[in-house]
């Protein structure tokens, strides 16, 4: 590659000889963690942005959801345990969630 940059391939070849004692299944572990940790942020952004859309405060969602500010902000962040925080967020603002199933041309509502 040009301009110095290095691939992702290199770099994740680096970190394992740097760390020869971390075994397949706790590299797989780490992904799969760094994975549920990307996803979650990225629902508590699109949680954000709904509120906002809505014109709602943090303070607000948090006196209809029963929690405290600090917590919105929190789910807001990523910071999300399960799917009825989700829920419950949602329902604040008047919105649901549905959990669907696709494949080819189907779908099937499943929550």
């Amino acid at each position: 590659m040009s301009g110095g940059a290095v691939s992702w391939r290199e770099t994740k070849a680096k970190m394992r000889e740097a760390r020869p004692d971390i075994g397949d299944a706790e590299w797989a572990e780490r992904k799969e963690v760094a994975r549920r940790a990307t996803e979650a942020y990225v629902v508590g952004y699109h949680l954000r942005e709904l509120r906002l859309a809505r014109g709602f405060t943090q303070a607000e969602v948090a006196e209809r959801l029963g929690v405290s500010q600090a917590r919105v902000s929190q789910i807001e962040r990523g910071r999300i345990h399960n799917m009825e925080a989700i829920r419950a967020y949602a329902a604040g603002l008047g919105a649901r969630v549905s959990l669907v199933i696709e494949w080819d041309d189907e779908v099937i509502e499943v929550a």
